[in-house]
């Protein structure tokens, strides 16, 4: 063997080696967070089209949405229907964002909806099984942009954002209504008539602004979100908000990635008019010590690399935040169900 050659295999070996340890590193194997509920859990994948391009397309196709649902199998309760939640990951988050949360709500009898945003999500795969990854230039509109000192800009991405998640959410919404009216028994316990709309970050913001736009949005869970559906324009450097109250139960969880700013960061002005309300259908929980990661499962699958987009604000164990997490949300479902 030419001394080239063996020169070039030890170099592959090391690289191989490298990458090898280093996804073992940002990336190390763990265990799900078991769940609390008595059913087990089914999940399968399946797509939407809608009726627009793909504003992502590079051969002007038509926009393809991925959905994963989670499920109870064998439903012990058929006459007790519940909500369907359809979930909206962050930006540049995954169809699985907070999936310890999706695996707990399923176990308890709940369909989740977890919707992955092409785009806008980190990587989603198509129905033919190939990977579309997020838009450059939605990385570029997220890294320019500066709500404080330039509301007219961010105000103008707000809106494209929530249109062109909202519009996937109200699809899969409409096709799984369909879908339940051709095969009632498919998902025993759903109610597709009714939904509650969970989101992280921007996901929450489409969450929140679902609420304002469907009448069968029955509760909200937003993670971490601000109101950016509610931003209708800026006049002399401030955002014009929609200030109308929601009817409808609204779950916000802050970390201290956001809590201590909410009243200097403009575009959270409706979250702390909702904080101090009296109304009783606001409830609002804070948990200190978690990073904005810490509110999804990322802080799970890849502690170093959501330190690393917290800076290290998070000095809470992930698996036990997102226990706290999943509890506090799921307490809120099983009212609001209740209540409904």
């Amino acid at each position: 063997m030419k001394k080239t050659m063996k020169i070039s295999i030890i170099i592959l070996i090391i690289f191989v080696i490298l990458i090898v340890v280093g996804k073992n590193i940002l990336f190390p194997r763990y265990e799900e967070i078991e769940v609390t509920g008595k059913y087990e859990i089914g999940s399968e994948d399946y797509w939407v089209t809608e009726e627009k391009e793909d504003p992502f397309s590079k051969d002007g196709s038509a926009r393809e949405v991925q959905v994963r649902v989670w499920y109870p199998k064998d439903y012990a309760d058929p006459d007790t229907k519940l909500p369907v939640v359809i979930a909206s990951h962050g930006s540049c988050g995954t169809i699985d964002n907070n999936l310890s949360l999706y695996r707990e709500f399923a176990s308890h009898g709940y369909v989740v909806l977890a919707v992955g945003h092409p785009g806008h999500a980190f990587s989603v795969t198509h129905s033919n099984g190939k990977k579309q990854s997020v838009s450059m230039d939605y990385l570029k509109e997220m890294s320019g942009m500066d709500p404080q000192s330039k509301p007219e800009d961010a105000a103008k991405l707000f809106a494209e954002w929530m249109e062109l998640r909202m519009t996937d959410l109200s699809v899969v919404m409409d096709d799984f209504v369909e879908k339940s009216n051709q095969d009632p028994d498919r998902f025993e316990s759903a109610d597709a008539s009714h939904f509650v709309t969970l989101g992280h970050s921007a996901g929450g913001s489409a969450a929140l602004g679902m609420a304002r736009i469907r009448a069968d949005v029955v509760g909200v869970i937003a993670l971490e979100s601000p109101c950016m559906y509610d931003i209708k324009g800026v006049a002399d450097g401030d955002y014009i908000m929609d200030e109308s109250d929601y009817e409808i139960p609204i779950l916000n969880v802050y970390s201290d990635a956001s809590y201590s700013h909410l009243r200097e960061w403009k575009q959270y002005r409706n979250n702390v008019r909702f904080l101090e309300s009296e109304k009783e259908n606001y409830e609002n929980i804070y948990y200190e010590g978690a990073g904005h990661m810490g509110l999804c499962d990322l802080s799970l699958a890849s502690p170093v690399l959501a330190g690393m987009l917290d800076q290290a604000e998070s000095n809470v164990e992930p698996r036990e935040q997102l226990k706290r997490i999943n509890e506090d949300c799921l307490d809120f479902l099983q009212r609001l169900s209740t209540s409904k």
